[in-house]
Parts: structure tokens; sequence; C-alpha cells
């Protein structure tokens, strides 16, 4: 945002606990793989399962990414078994997950919350956000609704082949959105890259978000998900949600240029679902 100050800018980029890169598939091997994906896909305009993707939402001054980005990959699979719109609580994740509430959190953590608490994850409207985005002293309600189907499907989670794009696109048609780290820069330091990163970050709008030289396995403090991809004037993109807000971005999503490992978005990413 324009009228952040640095210290805000730097307040709401988190502490990301990356995990070390695991390149188990995304789609079992048994699975039937699908040659023929589309060149251009948005999970919001799609029919295959409605109400994939809700509204925007915005953590706030809160270093919390990784809770918005966890609920943005598992509203798809709310949506799947209850054919229904389901905005998820981060609120949850923020407060009763093995995290650090505000001062960040990694996806294998609150995956594994969500995991040991029955799949179990609440609505927004039951478990809703403070009004600072901060964490409670205690967990409210650590019930909520089932994301299994059945005995047959469990969730669970792949992380994908690093730095394969043409992997996670397939991924992205085919199995729906995905998280992904990534380096939204810093405006502190000396930097020039990272300054100009965390810049044009902040203050984008419109276009393809491209940060040459941006680091791509290090410096990550930012988690959001992809929800589609395409191509705009030769320029192919990835489609992701963030949760800053509808007042930050192209209200509240941005592109970013695709197959070039963007500021890290192919380095960690991971997809979770039904299997």
């Amino acid at each position: 945002m324009s009228d952040w100050t640095d210290e805000e800018s730097a307040k709401i980029r988190a502490k990301i606990a990356v995990e070390p890169i695991n390149n188990t598939p995304a789609i079992n091997a048994g699975q039937r793989r699908i040659n023929n994906v589309p060149d251009t896909y948005d999970w919001r305009n799609q029919t295959r399962v409605p109400n994939a993707v809700t509204p925007i939402k915005n953590q706030r001054h809160c270093g919390s990414c990784y809770a918005f980005a966890m609920v943005g990959a598992l509203e798809k699979t709310y949506a799947q078994i209850y054919n229904a719109s389901g905005p998820l609580s981060p609120q949850q994740l923020i407060d009763c997950s093995y995290e650090n509430g505000c001062e960040g959190g990694s996806f294998i953590g609150v995956f594994n919350y969500v995991h040991d608490n029955s799949d179990r994850l609440n609505l927004e409207k039951d478990y809703p956000s403070t009004p600072t985005g901060a964490k409670q002293d205690k967990c409210q309600n650590p019930n909520g609704q089932v994301l299994s189907h059945n005995t047959t499907y469990r969730l669970q989670y792949r992380s994908l082949p690093t730095g394969n794009e043409q992997y996670m696109k397939q991924t992205v048609y085919e199995q729906g959105p995905i998280y992904v780290y990534y380096n939204a820069g810093k405006r502190e330091g000396n930097d020039t890259i990272l300054r100009e990163a965390s810049t044009k970050f902040d203050h984008y709008a419109s276009g393809i978000y491209d940060v040459p030289g941006c680091p791509t396995n290090e410096n990550m403090n930012h988690a959001m998900v992809i929800i589609g991809y395409g191509t705009e004037n030769g320029i192919d993109y990835w489609l992701v949600k963030n949760s800053w807000g509808t007042a930050w971005g192209d209200d509240g999503y941005i592109k970013i240029k695709r197959n070039a490992n963007m500021c890290g978005i192919a380095t960690w990413p991971y997809y979770a679902g039904l299997f």
C-alpha cells in the first residue's frame, strides 16, 4: 500500500518457516493425467466446482499470511464436499495451530493442525477474525466443518516439484488452487533488488509483476494462493490471490510472471485436497 510506513510494510510480511524441498508428486501416480491443459484458466470463473474461490480477505497488520493462504487452498475442497461457498476461518489457524500467530508460520504446521483436528476447520462466520487480525489468548472453538469425504478420500497434501511451472500449471487446472511461498521483498536494508521487489509489490495495481534478479530460494516472507494462469501481451502469468484486502492490487489479486520462478513462486508450492 502506498501509505504504509516501512514498519507497517515489514510487519505484514511474515517469518516464513520453509520446509526442506520435497518432490513428492502432486498427483498420485495411478491417477489419469490430462494432457490438454488450457492456455488460460481461472478458478473464479469455472463451473466444475462452483465457489472454489471465496472473496478476498484481509490479514491486516499481522504476519499471518500462512493461515490465509492455507484457507484459500482448502476452500475448493470445502466447496467440492458441501457444494456451497465456504469462506474458512484463518483466525482459527492463527489462534489454535502450532505456528506463531502474527509472527509467521508454515504450510506444514497449519496443515498438520487441521489434520490432527480430525480434518476440521471452522467457517469464517463461526470463527470470525479479530478487528486487528491479532492472535487471541486461547483457541476459541477447535471444531468446525469436516474436510474429508467419508472413508474413501482423506484430506492430504502434496508438494510439487521445485521450479517446475508446467507441472504447477497442470496441477492448478486438474486439482485446484495451490499454496505458494513468495519473496515480497523488503524496504529496509541496502539490497536494491529486494527494495524494488517490495515497492513494486506494495504498490501493485495492474499488469504483470516482474522483478529481474529477485531471489528464488531465500528471504521468503509471504504466502499466497495461485488460482489460475494465462498470457497477457505475450507474457505468461500466474493469477494469485493475496490477503491484503481489495484495496490492494487488482481488487486483491496480482498477476505474477510465469515460467521464471519469479521471486521464488515455484520453489515451495503445495496442493492440499482429497486423495
